[in-house]
């Protein structure tokens, strides 16, 4: 009974917890914002449920240690499917390989502001109290 408490609250309830926030997202990509990708807003409005601790923090946390943690194997399809189509892309790899470098760039520095401002905030709100 344990282990089973264990798995619910480890692994299932945070999995059906992100399934429905993807779900939301692609709910709200279809009808409201067409521009923006689903999974996004899905992950910005669990972003925003965990701030104001509608979901708390810890709930989730085990489970995306565990996501984290296993990555390659959850990027093993998009491999394979790279591969299928490399040759289908041929002409146009220098154009793809730069793009990519570009995506990468940016979303280092997105990443690494929020992340910046966001350790800030976090670090002034606990010294507030």
């Amino acid at each position: 009974m344990k282990l089973i408490k264990k798995i619910l609250n480890n692994f299932i309830i945070p999995l059906a917890i992100l399934l429905m926030f993807q779900l939301i997202g692609n709910l709200i990509n279809s009808y409201i914002l067409k521009f923006i990708p689903g999974p996004i807003i899905g992950m910005l409005l669990l972003l925003l449920a965990m701030t104001i601790n509608i979901i708390p923090y810890e709930l989730m946390k085990n489970f995306s240690a565990f996501l984290v943690k296993h990555i390659s194997f959850f990027l093993i399809p998009t491999s394979v499917s790279l591969i299928v189509i490399i040759p289908r892309i041929d002409d146009y790899v220098v154009r793809i390989i730069l793009l990519l470098i570009l995506s990468l760039i940016i979303v280092l520095i997105v990443s690494g502001s929020f992340a910046s401002w966001y350790s800030r905030k976090t670090i002034k709100g606990d010294t507030d109290e």
